[in-house]
């Protein structure tokens, strides 16, 4: 049976609003990314964290949330730009096969 690719992604989009709002971070997560390949389709998502306290706690609470969808990769980087307030970049991968 094929994957319903537009319910995924709306689920991933409210799953990080959701767990964003938990922790009280002001930005919010507009889309998530499609990637489709022969093999594989990948959803690619990325969040900001402006409040270094509660990135281990976000990361944990998105690998909870977004595990079961398939192969779930996360990571973060510190970004630090010149003329605004410095944040937490966190990316997630979800690769599942078609």
């Amino acid at each position: 049976m094929p994957i319903d690719k537009a319910k995924i992604k709306e689920e991933l989009v409210d799953k990080s609003n959701n767990i964003l709002a938990k922790y009280a971070e002001k930005d919010i997560v507009e889309s998530v990314s499609v990637m489709n390949m022969a093999a594989k389709t990948v959803f690619l998502g990325s969040l900001r964290i402006y409040n270094d306290d509660v990135v281990s706690d976000i990361k944990k609470d998105l690998k909870k949330e977004l595990n079961g969808y398939g192969d779930l990769t996360i990571r973060d980087e510190k970004v630090i730009p010149c003329c605004a307030p410095r944040y937490v970049h966190i990316s997630f991968n979800i690769s599942i096969s078609n």
